[in-house]
């Protein structure tokens, strides 16, 4: 007969009084005067515990108790009357006993499922020994992806060298967990760079400060500490935004859209923490497992996408650094010679990220970079990366519109690079980018000035696609 699963959460925390423990298994909470309270909306401990139960006990004693009290949630009498009616009564000697015994004042929280069914599926369910290969030894068993989850999501609370946070002890199944630190702090700093809002404040008026950081982690042979290499995890899923809310991790390994995932960035992760003030202003969600950037969208795109070129150099050794400007010499001069003729849009640079374009469809702001100097501005430019990742991009130099290509792009590496002894391949290459640039701005249509970025977003992440079983470029691809 196959056994049922027991799961006891205890902790010496400062308790649940007796006339709060209702409110702590209802649905809801009333608002909180503490912001940077974890627990906000009143929802946590009763979706965790019916996510694995429909039965648990609430036991807890404050220091101004003098019984251990208990409360019971249970869907089977909610259903039946349909109402949150709820068991209160004084917790019996065993659960009293447990909590005494784990706490040195006797002061704490308990929370008992004695059947959690739900962790189960139908098919899994099957006996005793395939239920203990599920629970406790796969690879991936739920005790293995709990206790990694506790590790990331309350990692500087874990961390006792970590000031940010109050530090607590978790332990699981008698195991105490250590930290999981995505940007490998111990290992060394490898911190890029840094970035700290102004006071930021919410339509109701609350304030807070957000703090971005960037970091690029070192290869896997170049790290000092090897355990620290494993625990790591560099991967293809686990770079990106990490979001900690009061220090505590609500979303990781994400770009909100801003830019796609790629090999090449498997070493680069951002730390995006906030006050809790500032719910309001980035939706968290209920379970504060979601946000949205809002108004702080394009900061976070400008404080990444340098980071993202600079990682994705480094994983290719650098090989975008070199100097590609001679194999386009024969474009540059063919394209010259009747540029004069090509229509082009009237472009005038507003700042040195934006330009206001005139064509036959109107006028518009676009996102344009512009630049004046003393060189001579050439029709055709390989720049070592292009914000967004997209392949090329139109720019405004000393008044001329020129094109950038992106040595970071695949397409670069793998198309370009191979063919740089092919002048007429090069070349048909560049006057084809050339005229999708100067033909973009002139036919943008102001309603749809959105599909300017989006358009070579597209294409650019197609030909990235395409191109993503072709080898890599042997090394006499990339050097002279």
């Amino acid at each position: 007969m196959v056994g049922r699963i027991y799961i006891h959460v205890l902790d010496n925390g400062s308790g649940i009084a007796k006339d709060d423990l209702p409110s702590a298994i209802q649905y809801g909470a009333a608002d909180r005067k503490d912001d940077s309270s974890l627990g906000v909306y009143g929802f946590g401990l009763k979706t965790a515990c019916q996510s694995f139960t429909g039965n648990f006990k609430v036991v807890s004693k404050t220091s101004n108790d003098t019984d251990y009290n208990m409360i019971t949630f249970d869907e089977e009498v909610i259903n039946k009357h349909n109402e949150f009616l709820f068991e209160a009564s004084v917790a019996s000697s065993k659960y009293a006993n447990t909590i005494s015994g784990f706490s040195d004042t006797g002061i704490g929280t308990l929370v008992v499922s004695k059947n959690a069914d739900r962790l189960l599926t139908a098919d899994e369910a099957i006996d005793d020994k395939k239920i203990e290969s599920f629970l406790f030894k796969n690879k991936n068993s739920k005790l293995t992806l709990l206790k990694s989850h506790l590790r990331k999501t309350f990692q500087r609370f874990l961390d006792h060298e970590d000031k940010r946070a109050q530090n607590i002890e978790v332990k699981v199944n008698g195991e105490i967990l250590t930290p999981w630190d995505p940007f490998c702090t111990k290992e060394d700093n490898f911190l890029e760079h840094e970035w700290i809002s102004e006071k930021l404040k919410t339509k109701s008026g609350k304030e807070g400060t957000v703090i971005l950081r960037g970091y690029i982690l070192p290869s896997e042979v170049e790290f000092k500490n090897k355990d620290i290499a494993r625990d790591a995890d560099i991967g293809p899923n686990t770079h990106g935004i990490y979001v900690y809310r009061e220090n505590r991790l609500i979303v990781q390994a994400t770009y909100f859209d801003l830019r796609k995932r790629e090999t090449h960035l498997s070493n680069l992760r951002i730390d995006f923490s906030y006050e809790g003030t500032l719910d309001e202003l980035f939706h968290t969600g209920l379970q504060k497992g979601g946000m949205i950037l809002g108004d702080l969208e394009e900061q976070v795109r400008e404080f990444l996408n340098p980071l993202a070129r600079e990682a994705d150099a480094r994983s290719r050794g650098n090989a975008r650094r070199k100097n590609t400007t001679d194999i386009h010499d024969r474009s540059q001069k063919q394209i010259s010679s009747v540029e004069n003729r090509i229509n082009h849009a009237q472009i005038e640079a507003i700042d040195n990220k934006n330009a206001r374009v005139t064509s036959k469809y109107g006028q518009v702001i676009l996102p344009i970079p512009s630049r004046n100097d003393d060189s001579e501005a050439m029709p055709i430019n390989p720049v070592e990366g292009i914000d967004d990742g997209h392949l090329w991009q139109l720019r405004l130099q000393n008044g001329r519109q020129v094109v950038e290509l992106n040595k970071g792009h695949d397409f670069y590496s793998k198309v370009y690079l191979p063919n740089k002894n092919n002048p007429i391949a090069i070349q048909g290459l560049d006057i084809l980018l050339w005229s999708l640039a100067i033909t973009e701005a002139d036919c943008t249509i102001p309603e749809y000035q959105k599909q300017f970025r989006e358009f070579r977003f597209e294409v650019s992440r197609a030909l990235r696609e395409i191109v993503a079983s072709l080898p890599e470029p042997r090394f006499d691809d990339l050097n002279d």
